[in-house]
């Protein structure tokens, strides 16, 4: 019997991260030679928190959602600017309408002059735009909201992706381990049969049974290394490092720190997730977005104020003047494109709301789910730690069996791949279990198992 092939469960720890969290993008590959490191899991995750590119990327995206809607909320204030232009004209032309020079020395008292400069300020004030400002700068409030709780998930998404990562190059570790101690059972077993052999005690077809599992074993541990070094590629990429590294973990704990949350807790803060946020403040936005399509019909009043300096330059004569003016601005008709922007505002409303409540639903699911996992995970690890003391018993008295020759040499390989898958299958169930507890940190976003 061939020894249990465990590369795809390796492999499926190993890659938890990428099914569940987001993307771990990789950085350029450094140009200096890659170094061996060794971190603890406190370690890890701090590092993630300060180095993670996707991240610092949403760090930097939050900002500026904040300025965004600091940006929209000073448009209040109005615009005020710095206007000049230059002109010159074919015939002299007024510099500025003056009617009570007009009225006292005629058109020949007038400032003319074909070479003209005029310049000042203008400042421009939105006094009533039908609600339209005041619900856009709530919009810009809530994507500034929204930016924030994205990077809070995230923060929380890099963390699990940290400690399943991490928990994978342990179990690997733990399996690579197993299965270089049936690798040495083997080649002892093997280097036994030899001597039996040789002195016609044992068939030679037993040195080839174990020559066959021995070779298989070897195939395996290159596997296990191969993912191993995968995990470690994609845990140091997480860091902001060089992939190319070599990484060294602790070893695995042999108890994991239980706890008793209340599920009705964990229900509603996986209801205030981050998921559930964004959906929520998407249905905030749309409900805005309606208010804003609305103000297309109302009445829009405008007011506005400038003084210039208007210069004549080919008689050396400065005038200042100065207005202020306040315009209404009356919609009637549009063709019904505000009619029809206002009904999709509508529908967009509609599907917001049905989006929260689908992300309200799928947050509770997926923490049934990781409950569900992580209960079966305290079931896999008390049954893989019977596995283990039960195969390594039945290995020693296999082994025993066949050196006084009441056992056959299947009956002693069969018990040495069992010992190994147990050891294998313990290493496995602790890292599931660490993965299962730290996704739940992850639905509820709080420190609920540490």
């Amino acid at each position: 019997m061939k020894t249990p092939v465990l590369r795809l469960s390796a492999l499926t720890v190993a890659l938890s991260a990428a099914i569940f969290g987001a993307d771990i993008p990789a950085p350029a590959p450094a140009a200096s030679p890659s170094r061996v490191e060794h971190l603890s899991l406190a370690e890890v995750v701090a590092e993630a928190f300060r180095s993670n590119p996707g991240l610092q990327a949403r760090t930097h995206a939050a900002n500026a959602a904040t300025s965004d809607a600091r940006a929209a909320n000073r448009s209040r204030f109005g615009d005020l600017s710095a206007v000049a232009s230059y002109s010159y004209y074919s015939d002299d032309q007024i510099i500025r309408p003056m009617s009570r020079e007009l009225i006292a020395s005629g058109m020949g008292g007038l400032p003319w002059d074909r070479d003209q400069l005029h310049y000042g300020l203008a400042y421009q004030v939105p006094l009533f735009l039908g609600g339209r400002l005041v619900n856009q700068v709530a919009i810009a409030r809530l994507e500034a909201q929204k930016s924030e709780t994205l990077r809070e998930g995230t923060h929380w998404q890099v963390r699990f992706n940290a400690v399943s990562l991490y928990a994978a190059a342990q179990a690997l570790d733990r399996v690579e381990a197993a299965l270089a101690g049936q690798i040495d059972a083997l080649s002892q077993t093997k280097a036994d049969i030899d001597r039996m052999v040789a002195i016609g005690k044992r068939p030679e077809v037993d040195r080839l049974k174990v020559e066959d599992d021995l070779a298989a074993a070897q195939a395996q541990q290159a596997a296990v290394m191969a993912d191993r070094t995968k995990v470690s590629s994609l845990l140091l990429a997480l860091l902001g490092r060089d992939p190319a590294g070599t990484l060294v973990v602790d070893s695995l704990p042999n108890t994991i720190p239980a706890a008793s949350p209340d599920r009705r807790e964990l229900r509603d803060l996986a209801m205030r997730a981050t998921s559930v946020r964004i959906a929520d403040l998407d249905a905030a936005q749309a409900n805005r977005a309606v208010a804003v399509a609305r103000s297309a019909f109302l009445p829009q009043v405008v007011g506005s104020a400038n003084y210039l300096e208007n210069t004549g330059l080919g008689i050396h004569r400065t005038l200042d003047t100065w207005g202020a003016s306040l315009g209404v601005v009356i919609p009637i008709f549009s063709g019904t494109a505000d009619a029809q922007r206002f009904h999709a505002a509508r529908e967009r409303q509609a599907a917001s709301r049905e989006a929260l409540a689908q992300a309200q639903l799928q947050a509770s699911a997926s923490l049934q789910d990781a409950l569900a996992r992580l209960d079966a995970s305290h079931v896999s690890v008390v049954a893989a730690n019977a596995r283990v003391a039960a195969s390594g018993e039945a290995a020693r008295i296999e082994q025993v069996r066949y050196q006084t020759g009441a056992g056959s040499i299947e009956d002693l390989l069969r018990a040495l791949a069992r010992k190994e898958a147990a050891f294998s299958a313990l290493a496995l169930a602790r890292a599931d279990q660490i993965t299962a507890a730290e996704r739940i940190n992850t639905l509820v976003e709080k420190e609920i198992f540490k």
